[in-house]
């Protein structure tokens, strides 16, 4: 099998994407603040809306708090260079292995694990924020994402490995 060429793709910092979970958390909190509201039989007189307006601030709240958590506001550059990926952000790192947990096409969700060790992050992946890199980053995120990449020492444990 032929590896995928080097890419160096930018990810951008996800802001469409914290701002989606805000706006999420907010209408589940008015969605479930009114249907409590419905289902008691209270009517939708000033208090019970005021009620839902706070309701649905208080879980937008909760969405900006969960969005900067999940993921980081800091853009940077994903690369792979035929042997394994890193991350050039604020801190540069390289990583153990790289999941793609939801490809859409135009936009991917990115798990990161770091090879220290560290917690994992996730990051987002757009054509339009890699721009003429986003092929080659789908070519190499569809080969080399998932399990670690195997070192020579790991290859020589292996039954039936060649010397």
């Amino acid at each position: 099998m032929r590896a995928a060429p080097a890419v160096d793709a930018a990810l951008d910092a996800g802001v469409p994407e914290r701002m989606l979970i805000l706006l999420l958390h907010g209408l589940a909190g008015v969605t479930l603040a009114l249907w409590a509201a419905a289902h008691a039989a209270l009517g939708f007189s000033l208090p019970v809306l005021a009620g839902a307006a706070i309701a649905g601030a208080s879980m937008a709240a909760l969405g900006a708090w969960l969005a900067r958590r999940a993921l980081p506001a800091d853009a940077g550059r994903l690369r792979w260079d035929g042997q394994g990926w890193s991350w050039q952000g604020p801190a540069d790192l390289p990583l153990a292995r790289l999941e793609v947990s939801l490809d859409l096409g135009v936009w991917a969700l990115l798990r990161l694990h770091p090879a220290d060790g560290t917690r994992p992050s996730w990051r987002v992946a757009s054509r339009r924020g890699a721009g003429a890199a986003w092929h080659g980053l789908r070519v190499a995120l569809a080969a080399h994402a998932g399990a670690p990449v195997p070192t020579p020492a790991d290859r020589q444990d292996r039954p039936g490995a060649a010397p």
